[in-house]
């Protein structure tokens, strides 16, 4: 089955952050299974959050502290957002969705278009896209 490592900035642990992902308190990391469902792995505190705002240090800070996570998920496109698509392994991703669990729904009914970014990612390319996924399609 394949699996990707999820990170969700949240500071309540059920609903994402309206802040940018870098401004959040903590960290949720979920691992999303193929055709399963997500799982919760971890909390983890951000401790680059009271950093000066889209500061390419405050990015690397943050890397480090989630560098396991395959994708990023956030409610808004920030400046270190743009620089992470076009500039790093991992994948972001912005929701216009507040629960945490239903962002997970979300993310798994786009499954296989966000592992074809992260395979490509994975292989060393790297480029600038950033899926905008609503609950609300027409």
């Amino acid at each position: 089955m394949r699996t990707l490592r999820i990170c969700i900035g949240s500071n309540d642990g059920e609903n994402i952050a309206t802040t940018h992902m870098g401004d959040t308190e903590y960290f949720h990391i979920y691992d999303l299974v193929e055709n399963t469902g997500g799982t919760f792995i971890e909390q983890r505190k951000n401790v680059a959050r009271d950093m000066e705002h889209a500061q390419t240090d405050k990015m690397k800070a943050i890397i480090m502290l989630i560098n396991d996570a395959d994708v990023f998920v956030a409610q808004q496109k920030s400046p270190n957002f743009i620089k992470i698509a076009k500039q790093t392994k991992y994948q972001p991703v912005v929701v216009n969705v507040e629960n945490i669990e239903a962002i997970l729904t979300l993310l798994e009914g786009e499954f296989n278009n966000i592992d074809s970014y992260v395979e490509r990612r994975r292989n060393g390319e790297v480029f600038n896209t950033i899926p905008e996924l609503s609950a609300h399609r027409c």
